[in-house]
């Protein structure tokens, strides 16, 4: 089975341990105990084959369909609303967005003129602007990615985004899998069909232990993010946590990406992004979707 992405992590297990010792009679005697450890587990993503992409892309199209059929608008409809109302931002939060921009376009140009200057050639003032400089980069960035995220979150409860979000965890679903000690691969959901599975993922999330929820979390966000991104080898997955690790921003966007599919979840899981973004592939039917809603609006 190929793999797509695999990591480690740390499950305490508790097995039985057997010692011998001697009683004041002399009389050897054996005592069970409990004894606890921790052990690494591998956890990985199997490398998707070409029909499990068609499955997910029908999969996409008929929760897409669902969520219209029950009045969600699609985003092209909602944008429009907001154009209609003067958009989404108000003039001020215009000028606030391009300030910003700007502010790490002139931070962006201070770094690379000093980083061009040799390291023995700087001046000790130079060093310390650097430093601040880098350091000021990655505050503007979250800035913007907080910006970013309360202006994008408007279009949370649209049909495109509900329906991105089941299909996230439907590949969460059919692609987890856990190592045992032998090496064997085990879906870490049961079952055969997508309601099986769904039901397995929901008793996980019940009663299940705090390694398997750490499992659960962990594959929500790897992928969720390759699902927008474009990683599809080992070596490009590892690219891109650690381009979120070094931007600090992946324990946030956990939360988030938990948070959203927990909402998306019957009955009662990635939503908010720092962007907004879509896959490119499925451009054209949203459009189409959106044109026909747009249609149907007007006939009535």
């Amino acid at each position: 089975m190929k793999k797509l992405y695999e990591f480690t992590l740390k499950e305490k297990v508790t097995n039985k341990v057997e010692e011998k010792s001697t009683d004041k009679d002399g009389n050897e005697v054996t005592i069970t105990k409990d004894k606890t450890e921790e052990v690494d587990r591998v956890v990985f993503l199997k490398k998707p084959s070409r029909s499990m992409y068609d499955e997910a892309e029908l999969y996409y199209g008929v929760q897409l369909s669902e969520g219209i059929k029950a009045g969600l608008l699609t985003r092209a409809l909602l944008a429009k609303r907001f154009s209609n109302d003067g958009g989404i931002m108000s003039d001020t939060e215009k000028k606030e967005y391009a300030d910003l921009y700007l502010k790490l376009f002139e931070n962006q140009n201070s770094i690379q003129r000093l980083s061009a200057i040799k390291k023995e050639e700087r001046t000790p003032e130079e060093s310390v602007e650097l430093e601040k400089a880098t350091q000021e980069d990655g505050l503007i960035k979250k800035e913007i990615q907080e910006f970013e995220m309360a202006q994008s979150s408007l279009f949370d409860q649209t049909a495109e985004n509900r329906a991105r979000n089941k299909t996230i965890l439907w590949w969460v679903l059919s692609i987890s899998y856990l190592e045992d000690k032998e090496g064997k691969p085990t879906p870490i959901f049961a079952g055969d069909s997508l309601t099986e599975k769904l039901n397995s993922y929901d008793l996980i999330e019940e009663e299940g232990t705090d390694f398997q929820e750490e499992v659960i979390k962990k594959l929500i966000y790897y992928v969720s993010y390759w699902y927008v991104s474009s990683a599809q080898t080992p070596e490009e997955f590892q690219e891109l946590i650690k381009a979120l690790d070094e931007e600090g921003s992946k324990e946030d966007s956990e939360q988030a990406i938990e948070d959203a599919i927990s909402g998306e979840k019957e009955p009662k899981k990635p939503a908010k992004k720092k962007r907004a973004r879509k896959k490119k592939t499925e451009e054209p039917k949203e459009e189409v979707v959106a044109q026909e809603s747009q249609n149907t609006e007007t006939d009535a």
